[in-house]
Order: structure tokens, then sequence, then C-alpha cells
């Protein structure tokens, strides 16, 4: 009988032991882990309104976070996309700052035409020329008997005219009946380079529309108009502008010219002249350096929605469905603030004493200098002071958002932990 409360004393003596082990390591390592401040590199967040702007040189790629270990200096700005600043011009090849479309004569203000596009040659007494051509991959018309014409980036009379000379050099017609019509069937698609202050630059691709038998009538009657082939298409087709973008002088290169375009109209509903694009048209979004809210809204030049990632999980959950993240959850509109977005991840509600205290970890990439930022906010101070833009920011495309429980859930699974261990150590 004394053998055994000995035995006793000395294994609950063992467990209080063991007990007092683990809740040191359990503690220490959340303190030293989950409970770690993360320190941004860079003071400025990007959806803060309030900061100050960032500066960047001329025409530069985003600097980089890391360093790069290997010998890679010359490659590793290649392809980077790049920011351009508006209080200075624009390098381009352009020889001077004239207009994009001079007003001295009248043909060439109408929009010059473009490889794909559908146009209708009419002359008298000219069956075997008259008919619907299309212009190939390099702009070339193909005309029967006659070597093919560059017709890409000239006007429709400028082609008529370039038309009736090859036809007279070519002892076909005489100049007195080498009248030629010219007529726009077809606007095609085109590729555009857009560049600057906009989500995803590159070549984006425009008015990918095809005739059909819906638009016979369009076609049958002369020109042609396209929504999708504009300027502000371009910048939409680009995931739209930045909040840093400066929408009143967007550069527009055609042709060895340059001018600014003044798209503020589009988010006041001012008039806007926004003007239709052909190929090899380059398109360049300058940008302030500043973070405006006033541009983050669905418009024509900006995002209508977004994805970002979401993570609600006290525990292993085997979906998303159960965690309570699904798939319009993480898809939301252009300008939700991190409040919303933690609404939508399911970290706000619930029990107040225990989930009040929960932390959103919100962690986004800074567009100008390409610095991966991190910022954590408690739940209940995301309630209270929602006002305030410098706790509540907004919310970027592809944005990572992570929801921590309070310390009482932290206490509660720290004790079921400890108590899982220590269950092969009772003493029956």
């Amino acid at each position: 009988m004394t053998f055994n409360c000995l035995k006793l004393i000395e294994g609950f003596q063992f467990s209080r032991a063991v007990c007092a082990f683990l809740s040191f390591m359990l503690l220490s390592c959340a303190q030293s882990d989950s409970l770690q401040r993360v320190k941004n590199s860079h003071q400025g967040f990007y959806g803060h309104p309030q900061e100050k702007g960032d500066l960047f040189a001329q025409q530069s790629v985003p600097q980089r976070v890391f360093a790069a270990q290997l010998e890679c200096v010359g490659s590793e700005d290649f392809a980077a996309p790049r920011n351009y600043r508006v209080d200075k011009p624009i390098l381009s090849s352009a020889p001077s700052q004239a207009p994009l479309l001079p007003r001295m004569k009248p043909d060439l203000n109408t929009l010059p035409l473009s490889p794909g596009d559908m146009i209708e040659i009419m002359m008298e007494y000219g069956e075997g020329f008259n008919g619907s051509y299309v212009l190939d991959n390099l702009g070339l018309l193909t005309l029967p008997i006659l070597a093919p014409i560059q017709a890409s980036g000239m006007s429709p009379q400028a082609l008529s005219d370039k038309v009736a000379l090859a036809l007279i050099k070519a002892n076909i017609f005489r100049p007195a009946t080498a009248t030629v019509h010219v007529k726009v069937l077809h606007l095609s698609a085109i590729e555009v380079p857009v560049t600057g202050a906009v989500f995803q630059p590159g070549r984006v691709l425009i008015n990918s529309k095809r005739a059909n038998n819906e638009m016979d009538q369009r076609v049958v009657a002369g020109g042609d108009y396209s929504n999708k082939r504009l300027l502000s298409e371009a910048i939409r087709a680009a995931y739209g502008a930045r909040p840093d973008a400066k929408l009143d002088q967007v550069i527009l290169i055609r042709q060895g010219w340059q001018i600014e375009v003044d798209l503020t109209g589009i988010l006041s509903g001012l008039p806007v002249k926004d003007y239709p694009l052909i190929d090899g048209d380059q398109v360049i979004v300058p940008s302030t350096g500043c973070f405006q809210p006033h541009l983050v809204r669905p418009s024509q030049i900006t995002p209508k929605g977004f994805r970002v990632f979401m993570s609600n999980l006290i525990d292993s959950a085997q979906s998303n469905s159960s965690a309570g993240v699904g798939r319009y959850s993480t898809n939301l509109p252009y300008g939700t603030k991190l409040l919303q977005a933690a609404v939508s991840a399911n970290c706000v509600g619930g029990k107040e004493w225990t989930n009040a205290p929960r932390k959103v970890m919100l962690a986004s990439i800074n567009p100008i200098t390409n610095q991966t930022q991190v910022i954590e906010r408690s739940v209940e101070q995301l309630m209270r002071l929602a006002n305030r833009d410098e706790i509540n920011p907004y919310v970027m495309p592809n944005d990572a958002i992570a929801c921590y429980d309070s310390g009482v859930t932290n206490i509660r699974d720290v004790a079921e932990t400890i108590a899982d261990v220590m269950s092969p150590f009772k003493l029956f």
C-alpha cells in the first residue's frame, strides 16, 4: 500500500514537470514565431492615401527587395516593367513633340489603316479589281496583276490615290479614267504595347471581334466604328490604371509622333477625347509616385474587380468551403478596403470576448518599388477606426489576407495540446 502511494506521488510530480516543460516550450515557440512583429523595409504602405510618394528615376525598373546572389547583374532587370515620371519628358524616337494628327490636311485626321482591316475597292469599269480585300500581316494590299501595295498607316483617301497611280503606271487605266474609291468595311483586332502605371504592363490585344451575319448591314455601309479599339480599351486590357497613374498626361506615340492625352473625364464625367488606335501605336501611362484614392473605383480604365488570397483556418480544413472562404469571397470589387475583405474572409463576428481581439494580416506588393509589404491590424481596431486610412487601407489585386486568433483562443488551444500530450502519462 505504501509502495502504491509513493508511485502515485512520483507519477504526479513527473506529470507536473512534463506539463511545465511543455507549457514553457509552447509559449516560447508562440512568442518567437507567431507573435513576432514583421518589420517593413519600406515605411510607406501603397494602400495608404496619406503616405508620402515614392521617388524613382525616369524610365526606371522597380527596385528589388533581395539582391541576386549569382552573377546576374546584367540580366536582373531584363523585361521588367518600367515606371515613367510625369515631371520629365518621355524619351522616345520622336524627332519632336509635334501633334499626333496634324490638321493641315483633312485626310490626315482620319484613322489610318492597320493590318487585318477589311476594305472595299470600287472603280468605274474595274470589274477585275472591284471587291473586298483584307490587308495582310505586313499591311500590304494585294490586287490582281499589280505588285503588293503598302497600305498600313495610310488613310483611305491616300490609299485611293496610291492605287490609282499604280494602275496608271501599269498602263491598265488612263489618268482620266483611273478613279478609285476605298471604303473601310471592318476594323480588325490590333496589338498595342502598354507600359507604365498599369497593373499588368505588356502587349495587349484589343478589338478582337469577328465579322458575322449580324454585321452584314454594317459591312455594306460605308465606314466602320469600334468601341474596342480605343486608347481607354488598351489601358483596360492591361488590367487597368494603377492608383498612382497620371491620367491627364497619358502618352500616345504613333509613327514617331507623340502627344499627351487627358483621360480624367472618364472618371469625372467630363468630355474625353478617346483616340482610336492603329497597329504600331505605343501607350505609356506615367506615374505620380503617390497613391490617389479617387482612382480606386471601377471604371473604363480601372479594374472592375480582382482576386485576393485569403486564409481563415483555426484548424486544418479539408477545403476552402468548410473554412468559410468560398469562390466569391476571394473575388472582390475594386475599391475594397481591409475591413470589407476581413468580413468577406469571415474574420469578423462571433463571440465578442474571444473573437474581437483577432488579428488580420495583409501582404501586398508595392508596384512602384516592387517591394513586398506586410501590415497587421486588430479586428477591433478595424471596426472602431474604419474611417482612418492608415488603419483601414485599400486592398489591391493579388494581395494576401490571413486571420489569426485572439490570445484567449491561443491559450485554449495550448491547453488542449498539453492535455493531448499528457494523456499517455495519466495514471489510472
